[in-house]
C-alpha cells in the first residue's frame, strides 16, 4: 500500500503518460502501407517562376490506373540501376504524332538502398532537356510509383530524350567504397509515359513501326504470322522482312517469333505481322485488303478481335510479296558503297555515336557529355563511339583524352583520374597538387588494347580524397560545395590506326556485321529444317546483323549446306542436323553433334574431365607442366606478356566440344577453301536454339561476341569466348605505304620474338655492311 501523497502522485504521473501515448496513437497511426499496397505520388511539374511542386498522396487503389496496352515504356533493358553518388542514363523514345500529342503524364517506379540517405539524395525526370519532375530518393523497403504531369507540347513526333538523373549520398560513411554500395533501381514495368487510350494512339503507317517501343521487360517483339511457313518459297521474303522491321525499329533487344497462328492478344512492345497470299490470309483476316487479290499490300489493318492494329504483307503470290517487302525495305536500306559516320542512335542511348575511322578529334559535347560540377567522392560518367570492323591496332595505339577540368584546393594528393574502355582501365592520371588546381587540355592516354569493333563505352571516373571525408562529421555528405568540375570543351583524340580485316572474328560479326556487311553477292542461307523455332532464330539473328551493319543483307536459301561451296555463307540448325565438313570448319568437334545434349554422352564426358582434373592437381606440384604454367603466369601477370606473343608461327584453332552447361553456340571459320567465311547457329535441339538466340539477341550479350567461338549458358550472363589463334588478313583499304607501316608496327607488337629476330637480322646485315663500307675505304675493321 503506498500513503496517499505518493498514490496520488503516481496516479498524475500515469495519467500523464497514458495521455501522452494516446496523443502519439493519435498522430502516427498503425502503418497499413503494407496492406493498402505502394502509394502513387502525383508531382506536378514546378512552374516557370521556380515555385515548388505540390506533392500528393493518394492510395494506389484510388489511383486512376492507366490501361497496360495504353503505355509506352521508356526503358530497353529487364533493369535499370542508377549507381554511385552521380548517375545519368538517357533513352530515345520515338513517338507518333498521335503520340505525342496525347502523352499526359510520366510514371516511375524506382526502389533504393537502404543506406541512401533521403534528406540530401534526389531522383530528377527530364524529357528533352525540361526537368518535368524531382522527387527525394526514398524507397528502401519496395518500389515506389510516381506520377509527374507533362506539359503541353513538351513531346514531339520522332525521337524523344527521356534523361533520369540520380544524386546520393551515404548516410553515415565517407569513404571512396562506400559510393558503390549506393544505387536506386528503375523497373522498366512501371516506368512509362502514359498515352490515352484511342484510335488516334495506334500505329497507321510504315513509319509508324519505329514507335513499337519496348515492353514491360524491355524487349521488342515481332510476331511473323506465316500460314506457308514451312514452304521454301517463304524463306527469303521472311529473311528479307525481318532486316527491314529490325531497321525501322532499331531498338536494342528485338526478337522475332515465326508462327503459323494468329495470337489472341498483344502487348505493349510486340507488333503482329501476316505474311502470305491473299488466298491463305483472307479466311484468319476479314479486314484483308481486297486489292491485295490483285497486287502487293503492305499496310496496317484491323486485327479480327480487339482494336489493336496488325501489320499485313500480302499480295496475289510470293513474288508479289517480295515486291512488296522490297518496296518496304529499299528507302531505309543503306547501298554498298555508302561508308557510314555514325551508328545507330537508338541502339544503346539517345546520343549520337560517330564512326571513327581514322583520325578524329571530338568535343565531348558533341559526344553527350555535358559540364558538371561535383561535390562528392566518385564521379563517373562517360560516351560511345563507334570503331570499324578492321580496326588493328590493338596491341600498340593510343587515344588520348584532353581534360579540361577543375579540382578544389580541399582535394588531396592521393586523388586520381581513371580511364575505363568497355569497363577496362585503360590509364590513371593522379592529382598531387595541394592547393587545387585547373587542366586545360591536360593529355591522357588510352591504350587501345581494349577497343573493338562496334559501339565502345569510355567512362571518366574521378575519385576525389578530402581532410573533411577522413573526419567525417555528421552532416558533412550534405555539403554542396563543388569540389571537381568536368567541362565539356573536353577532346577526344582518336589516332590514325592501321586498317585490316581479320578473319574469324565474331566481335566484327556483331559490332558492325562484318564480313557480310560488305558482302557483293547473296549471302548463302542454309536453315536445317523450316518450323518455328529455326526460322524464328534466324529471323532474329539476321535482324541483329542489320541493324550492326546499317543495311539489309541480300541472302539465298540452299537446300543442302554441301552446295554452298566457296561462299559466304550463315547456318542455322540443330548441331546433330549440320554435316561433319561444317563442323570441322567452324572448330567444332565432331562427336559433338552426338554428344552434345545427351544425358549418357554428357555423364561419360564429365566424369572423364573430373578425373582428368583429379589427376593433373596430383602431378602439377613436381612436374615441369606445373612449373611452366606458373613461370607463364608470373610472365603475364609481371611483363604483360603471354607465350602465345612469343611465337614465330600461329598455330591451330583447338576444336571446341560444347560442355552439358552450354546450350547455344555461335561458331565462325573459313570455307574449304579459305576465300569465305562460314558462320554456325547451333544447339542440341530446337527449343535451345530458340532460346539462346533470344537470349543472345539482348544488347549486352550480343556486344559480347568475340573470338571464333561463342557459348552461351542459360544460368550465366558472361559468355564464354574463344580467343583466335590463326587470323586470316582480309583487305578493306587502298595498299598504301603509311596503313602498311601501321599494319607492321601492330603485327610485331602482337609477335614479340619475331620482331626480335627480325631486329637481329637487321642488326647483323647493318654490322656487314658497315664492315664492307669500311673495307671498301681502306680502314681496318
Amino acid at each position: 500500500m503506498f500513503p496517499p501523497a505518493k498514490a496520488a502522485l503516481f496516479g498524475l504521473v500515469f495519467a500523464l503518460s497514458a495521455s501522452t501515448a494516446f496523443a502519439q496513437q493519435a498522430t502516427v497511426p498503425f502503418d497499413m502501407s503494407g496492406e493498402r499496397g505502394p502509394t502513387v505520388e502525383t508531382k506536378p511539374a514546378a512552374s516557370d517562376d521556380g515555385t515548388p511542386a505540390v506533392e500528393t498522396k493518394v492510395p494506389e487503389k484510388k489511383a486512376e490506373v492507366p490501361d497496360v496496352a495504353a503505355r509506352r515504356y521508356i526503358i530497353p533493358a529487364t533493369t535499370l540501376m542508377l549507381e554511385g553518388e552521380a548517375a545519368s542514363h538517357s533513352f530515345p523514345v520515338y513517338l507518333t504524332p498521335q503520340q505525342a500529342a496525347a502523352a499526359t503524364s510520366i510514371n516511375l517506379g524506382y526502389s533504393n538502398a537502404v543506406v541512401v540517405a533521403p534528406e540530401v539524395s534526389g531522383l530528377t525526370v527530364i524529357v528533352n532537356d525540361v526537368t518535368v519532375g524531382e522527387t527525394p530518393v526514398q524507397s528502401p523497403e519496395g518500389t515506389k510509383d510516381m506520377r509527374f504531369e507533362l506539359p503541353a507540347g513538351l513531346l514531339r513526333p520522332g525521337v524523344n530524350r527521356v534523361t533520369f538523373n540520380a544524386v546520393q549520398r551515404h548516410r553515415t560513411d565517407c569513404t571512396i567504397r562506400s559510393t558503390y554500395d549506393l544505387w536506386t533501381a528503375l523497373d522498366p514495368a512501371r516506368t512509362y509515359l502514359t498515352v490515352s487510350r484511342d484510335t488516334s494512339g495506334r500505329l497507321l503507317t510504315t513509319d509508324d513501326i519505329a514507335a513499337i517501343g519496348v515492353g514491360p521487360d524491355g524487349r521488342t517483339r515481332f510476331t511473323m504470322i506465316v500460314p506457308e511457313m514451312g514452304q521454301p518459297i517463304t524463306t527469303n521474303a521472311l529473311m528479307r522482312l525481318s532486316q527491314g522491321l529490325a531497321l525501322m525499329a532499331k531498338m536494342p533487344n528485338q526478337t522475332f517469333d515465326v508462327v503459323d497462328t494468329l495470337p489472341v492478344t498483344g502487348g505493349a512492345g510486340e507488333l503482329h505481322v501476316m505474311v502470305g497470299t491473299a488466298a491463305d490470309l483472307s479466311p484468319l483476316l476479314p479486314g484483308l485488303p481486297s486489292s491485295a487479290s490483285v497486287s502487293a499490300v503492305a499496310t496496317f489493318v484491323d486485327a479480327p478481335a480487339g482494336d489493336r492494329k496488325i501489320f499485313v504483307v500480302s499480295g496475289p503470290d510470293w513474288p508479289s510479296i517480295e515486291g512488296a517487302v522490297e518496296g518496304m525495305v529499299s528507302p531505309i536500306d543503306r547501298p554498298l558503297g555508302v561508308t557510314r559516320e555514325a551508328l545507330s542512335v537508338r541502339q544503346r542511348n539517345a546520343a549520337e555515336m560517330p564512326l571513327l575511322s581514322g583520325a578524329t578529334t571530338l568535343r565531348l559535347a558533341s559526344l553527350g557529355v555535358r559540364t558538371a560540377e561535383f561535390s562528392g567522392r566518385r564521379l563517373r560518367t562517360g560516351f560511345d563511339v563507334g570503331i570499324p570492323s578492321d580496326f588493328f591496332a590493338g596491341a600498340y595505339g593510343e587515344a588520348t583524352l584532353l581534360l579540361d577540368a577543375a579540382y578544389s584546393a580541399e582535394v588531396q594528393p592521393g586523388s586520381h583520374v581513371d580511364i575505363y574502355v568497355n569497363g577496362n582501365i585503360a590509364s590513371t592520371v593522379p592529382i598531387t597538387s595541394r592547393n587545387g588546381g585547373i587542366f586545360r587540355h591536360l593529355p591522357i592516354r588510352v591504350t587501345m588494347r581494349h577497343f573493338r569493333p562496334g559501339p565502345n563505352r569510355i567512362d571518366i571516373e574521378t575519385v576525389l580524397m578530402t581532410a573533411a571525408d577522413k573526419v567525417c562529421a555528421p552532416g558533412s555528405s550534405a555539403s554542396e560545395e563543388p569540389r571537381f568540375a568536368l567541362f565539356d570543351t573536353s577532346e577526344f583524340r582518336m589516332p590514325r590506326f592501321a586498317r585490316i580485316a581479320q578473319l574469324p572474328n565474331l566481335a566484327a560479326l556483331s559490332g558492325t556485321g562484318f564480313p557480310y556487311s560488305r558482302a557483293v553477292d547473296p549471302i548463302a542461307l542454309y536453315l536445317d529444317r523450316l518450323d518455328t523455332d529455326t526460322l524464328s532464330s534466324s529471323a532474329t539473328f539476321l535482324g541483329k546483323m542489320a541493324v550492326s551493319s546499317g543495311r539489309a543483307l541480300q541472302v539465298r536459301p540452299e537446300s543442302s549446306a554441301l552446295a554452298i561451296g566457296e561462299r559466304d555463307a550463315l547456318l542455322f540448325g540443330t548441331i546433330s542436323q549440320l554435316p561433319p565438313l561444317v563442323l570441322a570448319q567452324t572448330h567444332i568437334e565432331a562427336e559433338s553433334a552426338s554428344s552434345w545434349g545427351g544425358a549418357g554422352g554428357d555423364a561419360g564426358q564429365g566424369a572423364t574431365q573430373d578425373a582428368l582434373n583429379e589427376w593433373q592437381s596430383r602431378v602439377r606440384g613436381g612436374s615441369w607442366r606445373g612449373q611452366f604454367s606458373a613461370f607463364e603466369a608470373w610472365l603475364q601477370e609481371t611483363f604483360d606478356i603471354s607465350l602465345s606473343s612469343l611465337r614465330l608461327l600461329p598455330g591451330e584453332e583447338a576444336p571446341v566440344t560444347p560442355d552439358d552447361a552450354s546450350r547455344f553456340l555461335v561458331a565462325q571459320g573459313d570455307s574449304p577453301g579459305r576465300t569465305a567465311v562460314w558462320t554456325v547457329v547451333s544447339a542440341p535441339t530446337g527449343a535451345d536454339l530458340r532460346a539462346g538466340m533470344n537470349a543472345v539477341a539482348q544488347d549486352a550479350r550480343w556486344q559480347q561476341l568475340d573470338g571464333y567461338i561463342t557459348l552461351e549458358s542459360k544460368d550465366v550472363e558472361a559468355l564464354d569466348t574463344r580467343a583466335v589463334s590463326r587470323t586470316r588478313f582480309v583487305a578493306t583499304q587502298p595498299w598504301t605505304f603509311a596503313n602498311l607501316r601501321l599494319i607492321a608496327a601492330n603485327w610485331l607488337s602482337s609477335n614479340i620474338l619475331a620482331y626480335a629476330m627480325i631486329f637481329c637480322v637487321l642488326s647483323i646485315l647493318l654490322g656487314i655492311a658497315t664492315s664492307g663500307l669500311l673495307r671498301r675505304f681502306g680502314r681496318p675493321v
